[in-house]
């Protein structure tokens, strides 16, 4: 396992989807996303990345590849910085961050997911305490909401119905979890699965 990784909740998640089933991401795909962002993306991300995307899960939140053509997480990165910044969000003073942030490169949000909810899910670089963050915004509130937690930590409470979205937000995913690997290897896709059941 590389150095840095979540461990312990990767293999929550295994248990929860499954064994992996996507076909991967050479490291060339990694350098040249990592190279554009100019940071070097989180374990965990990578991780589940390389093992599972580009998937769906539960009917509702995706992970993209960095190296498909389709579901392209580098294509989702730029369409939604552009999005964000075309718009009127201003996060200058934004109460939940230490300092002014924007959307894109090493110092601002990162979008690497996003829900049918209309939620998308952001990377924080917090460089003071050398760890990522999450930052989730729900297009019904207008609110960003910060978590202090790596991405593989935030999926899986997300997965298991915890409020990782805002107050409120807890979401009952069938038991098991309702799967879509949307690239299978060789081409194939996308198949549409369960995880393994949960026992609770």
């Amino acid at each position: 396992m590389k150095p840095g990784v979540e461990v312990d909740y990767l293999e929550k998640l295994r248990a929860v989807i499954g064994p992996a089933g996507g076909p991967g991401v050479a490291a060339a795909s990694w350098r040249e996303l990592e190279g554009e962002l100019g940071v070097m993306l989180p374990e965990d991300l990578k991780v589940l990345t390389e093992w599972y995307a580009p998937i769906r899960l539960g009917w509702s939140i995706r992970i993209s590849n960095p190296g498909t053509v389709n579901y392209n997480l580098g294509s989702h990165i730029r369409e939604t910085v552009a999005a964000y910044r075309a718009c009127s969000f201003s996060l200058d003073n934004f109460p939940g961050f230490s300092r002014a942030l924007g959307f894109g490169g090493p110092d601002g949000l990162i979008p690497v997911s996003g829900t049918a909810h209309g939620e998308e899910v952001f990377l924080l670089n917090d460089q003071l305490r050398g760890r990522w963050q999450i930052v989730v915004f729900v297009g019904d509130d207008l609110e960003f909401y910060q978590y202090d937690m790596g991405f593989a930590e935030w999926l899986y409470r997300y997965l298991v119905g915890e409020d990782m979205a805002g107050p409120n937000s807890a979401q009952d995913f069938p038991n098991p979890l309702p799967v879509a690997d949307l690239l299978a290897p060789g081409g194939a896709g996308p198949v549409e699965r369960f995880g393994p059941r949960r026992p609770y």
